[in-house]
């Protein structure tokens, strides 16, 4: 997998906790899941964009 298929992964997961966010009733507003997976998915694009410069210059040289 190279980093844009993880980065993808990452924000598809990202928009899907936000909208379960976003659609939830107001029964479930005790549920942290929904937060619990953007913060966990935004980490992951940080993690990524950070963690492994070098191989994303590696690519673009290419």
């Amino acid at each position: 997998m190279t980093a844009l298929d993880r980065l993808t992964i990452y924000s598809v997961l990202c928009f899907v906790s936000f909208c379960a966010l976003v659609l939830r009733s107001p029964a479930e507003s005790s549920s942290f899941m929904p937060l619990l997976g953007m913060g966990a998915t935004v980490i992951g694009i940080w993690l990524e964009m950070h963690r492994w410069p070098s191989a994303s210059e590696q690519e673009d040289g290419q």
